[in-house]
């Protein structure tokens, strides 16, 4: 995996933007702010966040100090979360079909 990763810059998020990649097994959306603050969930592939289970978010100002503090974050729960093993196809498929039936 490249140690290269982009986060964009304050001004991006100023202008009512939101955001959402991925590194390794984690995927991430940052929400477009609300009241000076930007929100950051993260969950495992291979779902969208739709479909996916959450499995942590924070919160961090708007402000430089702000997206560095969630880009360290988001570093840290990356290498976390690819410390991990993968799911397996079928813990994908049973989470996916639990899902389609109306439950969580």
């Amino acid at each position: 995996m490249s140690d290269e990763f982009y986060m964009p810059g304050l001004s991006h998020f100023e202008n009512d933007n939101g955001w959402s990649g991925s590194r390794g097994l984690l995927c991430y959306e940052i929400e477009k702010p609300q009241e000076g603050r930007m929100r950051a969930v993260t969950w495992q592939g291979p779902f969208c966040r739709d479909y996916a289970v959450e499995d942590a978010e924070a919160f961090f100002a708007l402000s430089e100090e702000g997206v560095a503090a969630m880009t360290a974050w988001l570093l840290q729960e990356a290498e976390e979360m690819n410390a991990h093993p993968k799911r397996t196809p079928e813990e994908c498929r049973a989470h996916y079909e639990r899902l389609s039936r109306g439950g969580t």
